[in-house]
C-alpha cells in the first residue's frame, strides 16, 4: 500500500526521494531516449490524449467529459509505478497539491527553488513565485464546497465524451484555473498561455502536474465517501472504456476504467489527510438539503426538455470583452414547469452547451443568473454568480499544425435557494462575463457559443 501525503507534509527524506525519482526519469530520457517510460514520453502521453499532439494525430479527447477523473488517476497509478521501480523503491508515491487546504494555495516549496534550475522538480515556463496566492474564485472555500456539492457524477465529474459531452464541476474552474494560474498568476489569462502547465499539450511536462492532478483524484474520493448518493455513472459503457498506457516494465498496457475505481483495493493506493484541516471539511452537508435524482445515464445528464431557452442552436454567438445578457420573458408555461420542477425537488441546471475557443487559446468568464448590471469586477460571492466557464488552451500557440478548435460544454447547478425566486420573476436573464486575472476586464476574448437554456435534472 502506497500513501500519498501532501506534498507541504514531506520530510526532508521523502522530498530527498520525490527529488531523485524525477532526476531518474530525466536521466531516462537523456541516456535511452527511446524507452517509452522516459521523460518526454511521459509527458507527451497527456498531450496524446488531449487532441494536443504535436504530430497532428492523437488518441481518445479525456477532456470534457466523464473520461476526466479515470482516466488521469490511471495515468498517475503507472506514472507513479514507473519512478518506483526507477527508484528501486515499491513503496515510492507521489505528493498531492492540496490547493484547497487554507494557507497552501501556492507552489509547494519542494517544487519550487528560486535560481537554481537543478532541482528536477522546478519548471522555468512556470510563473507562480513565493508570494503567488491561487485566488478563492478558483480553489477558495466557496468553490470547492459548490464542487463537492454537486449532487451528480455528471455535474461533479463529467457525462457523456469530449465536444458531445458535458464538462464536470471539478474539471473547470479548480483544474483549468490552476493550469492557467501557475504559468500566469497575475493575469491569468487564457488567450495569452505560457507552455507547459498553461497548455494541456504540455502540461505534463511539469511534474507539479501530477501533483495536481493527485489532488483532483483525492477529492474525487472525497466526494464519493461524502454522501451515499455520491455514485459514479450507472452507464454501462462508462466502466467498460479501456485505455493504453506503457507501464513500468514499458510494455503497452491496457486498463479498463473498471480497474481503478477501487484506488485502495485494486491500485493498491490511499490519501493521508493534509496535516492541516482542509477547507472541504464542511462543505457537503449543506448540499444535501435537495435530493439527488434517480440514477441515470450520461444522455439523461446531457439531454432533455429544456424549460426556457435564452439562446438556440441556430449560430455561434461570440463574446467580446464586455459582459453579455442574454435576457428573456418567462411565459406562463415556463413559470409552471420551474414550479413544478422546484416542488418536486428536482435539480435545476444552467447549461451552456457549444463553448468554442481556438485551440491554442483558453477561456474564462463568470456566468450570473438575474443580474444583468455584473462586470468583471463583480466577485463570485455575489448570490447571482452560478460558476465559471473556464477552459485552459489545448495547444500552444504558433506549435504544430492548426488544430480543431476546442469545444465544450458546461452545466451549472441553480442552488435551492435561487430556484426558489426564479419562480416569482417576471423576466430571466443570463450574463455572461469575460475576466483575466482577479476581476479585470480582457483585451481579448476569443470565446464563442451556441446555446444557453434551463432544465430540470
Amino acid at each position: 500500500m502506497r500513501i500519498r501525503k501532501s506534498a507541504f507534509d514531506l520530510d526532508a527524506s521523502e522530498s530527498t526521494r520525490l527529488k531523485a525519482a524525477y532526476a531518474a526519469l530525466r536521466r531516462l530520457y537523456e541516456q535511452s531516449p527511446n524507452d517509452a517510460r522516459g521523460w518526454l514520453h511521459q509527458g507527451l502521453v497527456h498531450c496524446w490524449y488531449c487532441s494536443g499532439a504535436g504530430d497532428g494525430l492523437n488518441g481518445q479527447e479525456i477532456h470534457g467529459g466523464w473520461w476526466f477523473l479515470p482516466w488521469h488517476r490511471a495515468f498517475l497509478y503507472f506514472h507513479e509505478r514507473i519512478l518506483a521501480i526507477l527508484l528501486g523503491d515499491p513503496a515510492f508515491a507521489l505528493p498531492y497539491w492540496d490547493w484547497d487546504t487554507p494557507g497552501r494555495n501556492r507552489v509547494p516549496d519542494v517544487y519550487r527553488t528560486p535560481s537554481d534550475t537543478s532541482n528536477p522538480l522546478f519548471d522555468p515556463t512556470r510563473k507562480a513565485g513565493a508570494n503567488d496566492r491561487i485566488p478563492d474564485f478558483l480553489v477558495g472555500p466557496k468553490e470547492i464546497q459548490s464542487v463537492l456539492g454537486q449532487m451528480t457524477f455528471a455535474l461533479f465529474g463529467g457525462a457523456g465524451e469530449g465536444a458531445s459531452g458535458q464538462m464536470g464541476a471539478m474539471e473547470g474552474a479548480p483544474h483549468g484555473g490552476v493550469h492557467l494560474w501557475s504559468t500566469d498568476p497575475i493575469k491569468i489569462d487564457p488567450n495569452n498561455p505560457q507552455i507547459d502547465m498553461g497548455v494541456l499539450a504540455t502540461a505534463a511536462l511539469d511534474p507539479i502536474f501530477f501533483a495536481h492532478h493527485a489532488n483532483i483524484d483525492r477529492l474525487w474520493n472525497t466526494w464519493t465517501e461524502s454522501s451515499p448518493s455520491h455514485v459514479n455513472p450507472p452507464d454501462a459503457v462508462w466502466p467498460q472504456q479501456q485505455f493504453l498506457f506503457y507501464d513500468q516494465q514499458a510494455q503497452w498496457t491496457a486498463i479498463a476504467v473498471s480497474q481503478v475505481l477501487q484506488n485502495e483495493a485494486t491500485l493498491r493506493y490511499k490519501y493521508q489527510s493534509p496535516g492541516t484541516a482542509p477547507s472541504t471539511a464542511t462543505p457537503v452537508a449543506a448540499a444535501q438539503a435537495r435530493p439527488a435524482p434517480a440514477p441515470g445515464g450520461a444522455e439523461a445528464a446531457v439531454s432533455g426538455p429544456p424549460i426556457m431557452e435564452f439562446s438556440t442552436n441556430s449560430a455561434l454567438k461570440t463574446l467580446t470583452p464586455e459582459p453579455a445578457t442574454l435576457e428573456l420573458e418567462v411565459p406562463g408555461v415556463a413559470k409552471d414547469k420551474l414550479s413544478a420542477a422546484v416542488n418536486s425537488a428536482s435539480r435545476l441546471v444552467l447549461r451552456i452547451d457549444g463553448v468554442q475557443i481556438p485551440s491554442d487559446r483558453g477561456a474564462l468568464a463568470k456566468v450570473f443568473l438575474n443580474n444583468p448590471a455584473a462586470t468583471a469586477a463583480t466577485p463570485t460571492s455575489d448570490p447571482s454568480y452560478v460558476g465559471s466557464i473556464v477552459v485552459a488552451p489545448a495547444t500552444a500557440r504558433g506549435v504544430g499544425p492548426a488544430r480543431q478548435d476546442t469545444l465544450r460544454n458546461f452545466a451549472f447547478d441553480i442552488t435551492a435557494q435561487m430556484a426558489g425566486s426564479l419562480t416569482n420573476q417576471r423576466n430571466l436573464s443570463v450574463t455572461l462575463v469575460p475576466f483575466q486575472g482577479q476581476g479585470v476586464k480582457p483585451e481579448v476574448v476569443s470565446m464563442r457559443y451556441r446555446r444557453v437554456y434551463v432544465m430540470a435534472q
